[in-house]
């Protein structure tokens, strides 16, 4: 089923983009491609029972696909409680080119790994023509009537062998007004606060090599960890799972990433916390790859150790591997076990008790660094332009450290020896607004000749860089612009209808535009191929154009777009019916059954 599964994945965006092809708008094109009548609501593309679904939704000429994978069962001492999901399920929904609006994963892994390369693919594309907001509104219409067409198309019985897989899609339905909301408002509090300021690189840090993948493009994110209370097979505990937002600063529009870390998903838990919105370079939202463990003891992890590696990656990294630190760590000091061992859920804190810094993690030690210029022990940074951090030893040392931050050309930028406002003076605290985003270099060493270890940690205090505003609304696909066009005979846009005869039709830009247009209505006979010229019009309104046509033959019609003479202009081209074929009355006689 999943090597099917992955041929679905391959074709799904071109079988949309064959079904969903609209009217034509390039210059000179001859071919018709009349709009060819897009079968309206919820349409079945794919049905594996007790495994995956993907379904076509349509309004009007928007178009969504969503699409749901079984995984594995999650884990034993969840099965207790009946609000948690009994299996670990993938989901997304794209636009009908495959832009993402939504990812869920519901273990470590994605079921099918192929899901990996196509984040990639869909941060690849060109802005979207489609209000990505409208897309939103039927990511919720759909998920309402999924089990009812599904039953109505494919039957009662395959469509209750996916009910947890429509349960998935159907949870980010519920939850998606409040995630827009929440996206709305994190992007104006920034903009309200500091202003619009262009969007610039950025991010976290790393004392090794990153990542070889890095999943999520570049762009503004913020991550919210979320929590409930779970009914465990031996007593009461927490679950938390994270919410990754991103505002797409060239499009405007939002995507959302759940990781529900083995049981219930972002969309059915109260938010915690959030870390502060920052404009991110490409990176990967991390999970453990060790087995599950309720207890987080080696050599396995729980939900609360994915919560905190997810974290630690979006502030400084990742800087470290899957089976690093909270993923394999023993029976540590600082697990969270569900409330039972260290209870409770994680922080957005920078605490190594429940937060996103590692005791093991930016480790050190070193010996005659002659203050921390030679010898020293250096972590990579990688830092997003107008955010505040704070790096330090405070708490983590016994011995005198010193700290310099430099640039990726080398020069010295920051320093520090002493940090007074630390309970041991002799600590080292940088408090850093990166001024460009990029990398940079943090040497840490001991004062003088002394040998000194410890642990550096890392804080995102703040942004003061906003992202940009959105941007304008794309134009219509009924738009244009041209240049020298000589009254619409070269360099014109193309606009193709199939006509009814006995109807009239109005073509017109007036309203459009203030630039001087130039239409002309085309037949196109598609049994020799002959194009014949019906009407033309200049100035109906101003100077814009319009023509109204009574259609003699039914068929392939297409205006000509331009603009008088060599001039440039510019419109959109709307199509109305104005008057229909008189219907040819029939008389009633009165029926008479004996």
């Amino acid at each position: 089923m999943k090597n099917s599964l992955r041929i679905l994945t391959a074709t799904l965006f071109s079988m949309s983009l064959a079904a969903c092809s609209a009217g034509p708008t390039g210059e000179n094109s001859l071919e018709p491609e009349v709009e060819a009548g897009l079968h309206q609501g919820v349409q079945i593309v794919d049905l594996q029972p007790g495994f995956s679904f993907t379904v076509r939704f349509v309004q009007g000429q928007d178009v969504i696909f969503m699409q749901a994978i079984r995984g594995r069962e999650t884990p034993a001492e969840y099965q207790n409680d009946p609000s948690v999901p009994k299996y670990e399920i993938d989901a997304r929904i794209t636009d009908k080119e495959g832009r993402l609006l939504y990812v869920r994963r519901g273990g470590d892994d994605f079921v099918d790994p192929t899901w990996e390369d196509d984040l990639t693919f869909s941060e690849s594309l060109p802005p979207a023509t489609s209000s990505n907001r409208k897309l939103f509104e039927m990511v919720t219409a759909a998920s309402k009537v999924l089990d009812a067409e599904l039953a109505r198309t494919a039957g009662a019985e395959a469509m209750a062998s996916v009910l947890p897989e429509i349960g998935a899609l159907r949870e980010f339905g519920r939850s998606a007004p409040q995630a827009l909301e929440a996206s709305d408002l994190a992007v104006a509090a920034h903009v309200n606060t500091y202003g619009l300021i262009p969007p610039v690189a950025g991010g976290g840090g790393t004392d090794g090599p990153e990542d070889a993948q890095k999943y999520l493009d570049a762009g503004w994110y913020f991550i919210a960890v979320h929590r409930k209370s779970i009914s465990f097979t031996f007593g009461t505990g927490d679950h938390s799972a994270t919410r990754i937002h991103k505002y797409n600063t060239t499009s405007g529009g939002y995507t959302y990433f759940d990781f529900c870390n083995h049981g219930t998903c972002a969309g059915d838990m109260g938010e915690k916390c959030r870390l502060t919105m920052i404009n991110k370079p490409s990176w990967t939202a991390m999970t453990c790859s060790t087995e599950y463990n309720t207890w987080s003891n080696s050599p396995g992890h729980n939900c609360h150790d994915d919560t905190r590696v997810q974290m630690a990656a979006f502030v400084y990294g990742p800087s470290m591997a899957r089976n690093q630190y909270w993923c394999n760590d023993g029976d540590s000091s600082v697990d969270l076990s569900g409330g039972f061992e260290q209870g409770g859920s994680p922080d957005c804190n920078e605490g190594t008790d429940t937060g996103y810094n590692h005791p093991s993690m930016l480790n050190f030690w070193a010996s005659n660094t002659a203050s921390a210029t030679q010898n020293t022990a250096q972590f990579s940074l990688v830092l997003a332009e107008g955010a505040t951090y704070q790096i330090s030893t405070c708490g983590n040392v016994s011995t005198d450290t010193v700290m310099r931050l430099k640039n990726a050309a080398g020069t010295e930028i920051a320093y520090n020896d002493d940090d007074y406002g630390c309970s041991y003076n002799r600590a080292s605290t940088l408090n850093f607004t990166a001024p460009a985003s990029g990398s940079y270099t943090l040497h840490v060493g001991c004062y003088s000749t002394l040998s000194c270890n410890g642990k550096v940690w890392v804080k995102l205090v703040s942004s003061t860089t906003p992202p940009p505003p959105p941007p304008p609304p794309p134009p219509p696909p009924n738009y244009y612009s041209a240049t020298n066009t000589n009254y619409a005979m070269q360099n014109y846009a193309s606009f193709w209808y199939w006509l009814n005869a006995g109807t009239t039709y109005q073509f017109s830009t007036c309203g459009t535009s203030s630039t001087d247009t130039y239409l002309r209505l085309e037949y196109y006979d598609i049994n020799t191929y002959a194009i014949s010229e019906v009407t033309v019009n200049d100035d109906a309104c101003g100077l814009q154009s319009t023509i109204t046509y009574t259609v003699t033959t039914a068929g392939y019609y297409f205006i000509q777009a331009g603009c008088y003479s060599s001039s440039t202009c510019d419109g959109a081209v709307n199509m109305t019916i104005t008057g229909y074929a008189p219907v040819e009355a029939v008389p009633y006689e009165e029926q008479y059954y004996y």
